[in-house]
């Protein structure tokens, strides 16, 4: 079975680094880019299971990489992160899944799990959730 593929996406290397590293540690296979568009060409180009998209970046914005991301490919869900507690609700149209910076490590690799769990599309499982909770 292989591993995990997922796509991170940040202008800040140090904190790219490190949240390879993470992820590394935790089973997954890391692709990073430092550019909005350079990970654009990525997403074409390999296969991910997964988008870790930062916010603020200087060439273009992370909420516009992930309506071109979703235009691409819109069955890979899209985790946005960011320094900034709040991000505006029209920043998050092409997000599937929302994190703060700051939440613990142990917080990021469970999101980052839930994101990519038993390799169903995150949509399907995202209905399946909500099927359940109405039938309760």
């Amino acid at each position: 079975m292989r591993k995990p593929t997922i796509l991170c996406v940040d202008d800040e290397v140090n904190v790219l680094t490190g949240r390879e590293f993470l992820l590394r540690q935790h089973g997954y296979d890391v692709v990073i880019s430092t550019s909005g568009l350079e990970s654009l060409d990525l997403l074409e180009s390999v296969d991910v299971d997964a988008v870790i998209l930062d916010y603020r970046m200087p060439e273009i914005m992370g909420d516009k990489v992930a309506m071109l991301m979703k235009q691409l490919r819109p069955e890979v869900p899209i985790m946005m992160l960011s320094a900034q507690d709040c991000v505006p609700a029209t920043a998050l149209r092409s997000a599937d899944a929302f994190l703060s910076k700051s939440v613990p490590p142990e917080q990021f690799v469970e999101a980052v799990h839930d994101l990519v769990a038993d390799g169903s599309p995150f949509f399907e499982r995202w209905l399946q959730h909500w099927k359940q909770r109405l039938s309760a």
